[in-house]
């Protein structure tokens, strides 16, 4: 049987020593210096559990340039650890975010990993963001993780 989202949540402030009540509040955690917004999505107890954080905005002189890349990375999530790399329309902010079922394998354990692997995932992409090669060239791409889908 599956655990809720927010009894997820609560495993998940105990497993790491957050206050459950305070993440079940903000639904947003700081993993090594990335804000980690958590985010119910359907059924509590069938649904799916959102993770999404910003990667910074890159100069609009580097921008065609990371774009691309991104792209490229997204393609099957070959560069993207299984997430999906995006650019927010309005600020041009990009963001990282995955998800991953609530079913009877996911517990607060399981979700303390899985956001561990994911900060790997943005402190990847961040670096990359922030630094704009000058060459223009692609980042190597990482393969999938196939502990979350699409």
């Amino acid at each position: 049987m599956s655990l809720s989202y927010e009894d997820v949540l609560k495993e998940f402030a105990h497993h790491v020593g957050l206050d459950s009540e305070a993440l079940l509040r903000t639904e947003e955690v700081l993993i090594d210096g990335f804000p980690i917004g958590l985010q119910l999505e359907g059924s509590p107890v069938s649904g799916d559990v959102l993770f999404f954080t910003t990667l910074g905005t890159p100069t609009s002189e580097h921008l065609d340039r990371i774009a691309r890349t991104l792209l490229e990375a997204n393609n099957f999530w070959v560069g993207t650890g299984g997430c999906t790399i995006g650019l927010q329309q309005e600020t041009k902010a990009v963001t990282l975010c995955g998800r991953i079922a609530i079913d009877a394998a996911l517990t607060g354990e399981s979700l303390a990993a899985l956001l561990s692997g994911f900060v790997d995932t943005a402190a990847f992409w961040k670096a990359f963001v922030e630094g704009t090669p000058a060459d223009g060239g692609a980042a190597p791409l990482m393969p999938p993780h196939m502990g979350l889908r699409a």
